[in-house]
């Protein structure tokens, strides 16, 4: 990745912009910080500092998929603990996640556990993830979420209808869905598949419904 390089020493008209934008964040600090009681100065600094450009960020690189961009295909399958998952989801599904692993995949024991903590981490604010499991039996899928601790959602997709309809090739790959049922992101990165949900859900309001509802 190329990346500009920074001049050793900023302008005075840059200096003098940049010292007033920390002003203002200070100040902005200060006042939210006194009215908001009980821990309102962390957040009211963290509020401040995105006068400084500090929000979540571009979202990141997905990997070559015909989806990306695309309506994510309509499903509606039941895992195997008999909860009924799907795309699109409940009426409180702000992002949907939807990993394809299996059992012999190496690189899934690490990205099984790390989408599971997402998932602990922001299922309350309307993230849902699903497993889609490539083996050939719902026993290999249920004994190796086990192992990898996986809690949320696993469907067994037996006779691979989900697989093909999603374009997978190869596994782990992951896909993120948003609000209004678009792919948008596609990887094998759990981390970068954390970071494309964290922008998702600071792109609309906590409150605000989907177009599914």
């Amino acid at each position: 990745m190329v990346q500009a390089k920074a001049a050793s020493e900023p302008s005075s008209a840059g200096g003098g912009v940049r010292a007033a934008l920390v002003a203002m964040a200070r100040s902005a600090a200060a006042r939210l910080g006194s009215a908001i009681p009980g821990g309102g100065v962390a957040r009211a600094a963290a509020c401040a500092l995105l006068v400084l450009g500090c929000g979540p960020g571009a979202m990141p690189a997905s990997v070559r998929h015909p989806l990306v961009g695309s309506a994510a295909p309509e499903f509606r399958a039941e895992s195997t603990a008999a909860v009924t998952v799907g795309v699109p989801g409940t009426r409180r599904t702000r992002v949907t996640v939807i990993d394809f692993w299996a059992s012999w995949c190496a690189s899934c024991s690490r990205t099984m556990p790390a989408l599971d903590r997402l998932w602990r981490d922001r299922k309350a604010d309307g993230v849902a993830v699903i497993g889609v499991n490539v083996d050939d039996s719902e026993a290999a899928a249920e004994a190796a979420a086990y192992e990898l601790g996986a809690t949320f959602p696993i469907v067994a997709d037996l006779d691979q209808r989900l697989t093909g309809t999603y374009g997978v090739a190869q596994v782990p790959l992951t896909f993120v869905v948003d609000g209004a049922g678009t792919v948008r992101w596609v990887g094998h990165d759990p981390a970068s598949a954390r970071r494309a949900v964290e922008i998702l859900l600071s792109e609309r309001p906590a409150g605000a419904r989907s177009v599914f509802e």
